[in-house]
């Protein structure tokens, strides 16, 4: 397997017609969070989007890591509209009480 830098996978996707999935301005603003060494304990967050079967999915993971790891808490929080970034009043409240977040796309 050959090595391929960023310019020249940018070039070869440029030339493909191929858009990025990546927002350069979210990319530049958030990273993702340390990893957590354990989730024993911890409280969750999940973020549903509204979509047919999120609300399932979501309520799966939370029993499946709520057994494994026995949660102190769980927060479950829908944004609006599936399409869109969630508001940065639910932003702020999962940051402010979760210790992680779990969020699902389903269909």
């Amino acid at each position: 397997m050959t090595s391929v830098d960023s310019a020249d996978l940018q070039d070869r996707l440029r030339q493909l017609n191929i858009l990025s999935p990546v927002d350069p301005d979210a990319n530049s603003r958030w990273r993702a969070a340390p990893r957590l060494p354990d989730l024993h304990g911890k409280v969750g967050g999940f973020l549903g989007n509204r979509k047919h079967n999120a609300d399932q999915l979501l309520g799966d993971v939370r029993e499946m890591l709520n057994k494994r790891f026995k949660l102190r808490d769980t927060l479950i929080v829908e944004k609006l509209v599936y399409s869109r970034p969630a508001a940065q009043e639910i932003v702020d409240t999962l940051a402010e009480r979760c210790d992680f977040v779990v969020t699902a796309i389903a269909d």
